[in-house]
């Protein structure tokens, strides 16, 4: 019986780690988006992080998506799988391939929901069987559930409303974005841009000028990146699409938390300097 409660312990603090890192991801994208600016690179773009494997699909394929958009959108419900692709070529020629899919909806009230196995994000290595996590973003109730389906527990937190930390680039790079026109991808119209972020030679050691090269497709219609194409010699190529969209209205049940879970309440903020999660003040 012990060892039992250890155990789940142990995994209820994996999971809220998951958890609290994903939302605190998604409010950093969204916060990008407000901008309305070129995307900027990794925070590790001539520091420690430059050399490291890139992460996790899962962090690519939420973050495309909350690129899409940071306001609530209504009156555009759909369904739809979404996959992210990974690969990175290590300099002895060994290639590194991650997968990673999804199930995502949204309802016409702008409610959201993704269902997603994990194997890892990032250092969050699981071990065993892989994390089932649902993701339901309720701006309507302005709350947000992860929801573990192993243990029958949601997560319970407000919605952040604060701007994310600032990556900013430095001043010599240089970025063009170009329009790349319309198309049809999956039955869904699209528009098209090209984004070039040039890193100039010698900015932190390169003897040649590095292009990170970002290609986006947004439908107009429903306000969310159908595929995105990402490019950067350092860390590989990330690959981002939407497949079997369907744009009717999901089950209204979809966005409620089963009757039968636990609903224990949670608060995740950025800490000092955005760098994570962190309990609330009770002063």
């Amino acid at each position: 019986m012990i060892q039992i409660k250890i155990q789940t312990k142990i995994r209820t603090k994996k999971f809220m780690t998951i958890a609290g890192s994903l939302i605190i991801l998604l409010a950093a994208s969204a916060s990008l988006v407000a901008q309305d600016k070129p995307p900027r690179p990794h925070r590790g773009f001539a520091g420690p992080d430059a050399g490291r494997p890139p992460l996790d699909p899962t962090f690519s394929f939420i973050g495309s998506e909350m690129r899409s958009g940071g306001a609530t959108v209504k009156g555009a419900p759909y369904s739809a799988t979404a996959i992210t692709e990974s690969t990175q070529t290590l300099r002895d020629g060994n290639k590194i391939s991650r997968k990673a899919t999804a199930s995502v909806y949204r309802d016409g009230e702008g409610r959201t929901r993704r269902e997603q196995t994990l194997s890892s994000i990032g250092p969050f290595s699981s071990s065993g069987q892989p994390t089932q996590m649902v993701f339901i973003h309720d701006p309507v109730a302005g709350v947000q559930y992860a929801l573990d389906p192993q243990t029958r527990t949601a997560h319970k937190m407000k919605t952040w409303s604060g701007p994310g930390p600032e990556h900013k680039a430095p001043s010599s790079t240089q970025v063009k974005t170009e329009s790349l026109g319309t198309q049809t991808i999956e039955g869904i119209e699209a528009e098209g841009t090209r984004t070039t972020l040039t890193i100039p030679a010698g900015q932190f050691g390169n003897d040649r000028p590095i292009d990170i090269v970002s290609e986006r497709w947004v439908s107009p219609a429903l306000q969310v990146v159908v595929l995105s194409r990402h490019s950067d010699p350092r860390m590989g190529e990330h690959i981002y699409r939407l497949t079997n969209i369907t744009r009717s209205e999901p089950a209204r049940s979809l966005f409620d938390v089963p009757a039968d879970y636990t609903v224990k309440e949670d608060s995740f903020n950025h800490g000092p300097g955005g760098r994570g999660p962190r309990k609330p003040s009770t002063n």
